[in-house]
């Protein structure tokens, strides 16, 4: 898998899955697509990368059960935006990391191969090891 693919279905996915129009780290992302990769990635930045998209997956995927089982629209779209909320935070709550460098982080990976690979190490072994 590529990081734009996990990426994809953690931050933009959630916007979709859930039916609404692209809010939160959604937004984000398509306001910072194509934009210029900042500083190179220093190895506890790709750390603190791979943590919060970790984190943001988990929300991702504990708001889609939520999301799924509400009982009307309204509660849905609450959901969504809390949804989407708590995914902003759990990037924002990860030391070492803003938005800004996330989605710079995001974009170098898009572009080079070799980050992308350093990324999606990273993120299997903290999956590997629980």
């Amino acid at each position: 898998m590529t990081l734009r693919k996990y990426l994809a279905a953690t931050a933009l996915g959630t916007s979709m899955l859930m039916g609404a129009t692209v809010a939160g780290s959604g937004a984000l992302f398509a306001q910072t697509a194509g934009a210029e990769a900042g500083a190179p990635v220093s190895e506890d930045e790709l750390s603190a990368f791979a943590r919060a998209t970790l984190a943001m997956s988990e929300v991702r995927d504990a708001y889609i059960q939520r999301i799924e089982a509400a009982a009307d629209e309204a509660e849905q779209q609450e959901l969504i935006e809390e949804g989407n909320a708590a995914m902003l935070t759990a990037v924002e709550d990860e030391p070492g990391m803003t938005m800004e460098r996330y989605f710079e982080i995001s974009e170098a990976a898009q572009a080079d191969p070799d980050l992308n690979e350093r990324i999606m190490m990273q993120i299997d072994a903290m999956v590997s090891d629980g």
